[in-house]
Formats: C-alpha cells, sequence, structure tokens
C-alpha cells in the first residue's frame, strides 16, 4: 500500500518528540514494509524550516538527505495548488498535501490530525490506528 507520511509525523520521529515519537516511528517502519511511503513536496521545506531550529542547518540537511534517499516526493503542481484551493478543507497546507496524494494515486495519509483530513480525497488515519490495521 503506498502512503503519504505527514509532516507532523515525520517532525515527531527527526525531533523524538513526546509521547508521539515511538508510535510514529513504529507506524512509518510499519507503513514502510507494506509498500512505498511518500513526502509531500511542501513537507520537505516545513520539515527544513522547524527542523534547523532544533538540529541545526548541517542536521535538518542530513535529516532530509536521509528522508529523500529513502522516500520518493509526491509532487505539488500547478493542478495540485488548483484543486486545493477550492477544497472543502480548512487548511489550505493540508488541502495541498491530500491533493499531492490523490494526484500521486497514494491509499493513505499517516497523520496525527485525522480531523483536519475529514474532507480529504484520500483516507487519513493516525500512527496508533494504522498499527492496528491488519
Amino acid at each position: 500500500m503506498s502512503i503519504l507520511i505527514d509532516t507532523n509525523v515525520m517532525l515527531d520521529i527527526a525531533l523524538r518528540r513526546e509521547p508521539f515519537f515511538q508510535t510514529s516511528a513504529l507506524a512509518l517502519a510499519k507503513a514502510r514494509r507494506a509498500g512505498p511511503t511518500h513526502l509531500c513536496a511542501i513537507s520537505v521545506t516545513t520539515l527544513h524550516y522547524f527542523l534547523r531550529k532544533s538540529l541545526g542547518e548541517s542536521g535538518a540537511r542530513a535529516f532530509l538527505g536521509d528522508c529523500l534517499k529513502a522516500m520518493p516526493v509526491a509532487e505539488v503542481t500547478q493542478n495540485t495548488l488548483a484543486l486545493a484551493l477550492p477544497s472543502a478543507m480548512r487548511d489550505f497546507e493540508d488541502a495541498v498535501i491530500a491533493h499531492a496524494a490523490f494526484q500521486g494515486k497514494l491509499k493513505l495519509i499517516l497523520t496525527r490530525n485525522p480531523a483536519d483530513f475529514v474532507q480529504s480525497p484520500v483516507q487519513a488515519v493516525t500512527p496508533d490506528a494504522y498499527l492496528n490495521l491488519p
């Protein structure tokens, strides 16, 4: 199953944020065993912004380099943005992530905030819920 990993899950892992780190890391590991895991293109820049504050520039770039080696990137095109703009989703960034997943034909979004993706064209689940799926 192809899955898009939301920015907040990657931040949990990179920054070892408690109480989310272990569940997010286990869910990512399970997702990677199940099939390709993707990052959204906009997540890469958002991750850099937050990671450099805690890990420094070199630490942020090293983490992102590892991610880019391990995971393909779901593209954000002009069409992705055009679909996200009129979306019923309240948060534009989440709408872009959802439509990038949709256009990339991904089956699931792994996020800690599934309520933000209720109007998403791709189902979203929490790391906890994903770990409980067969």
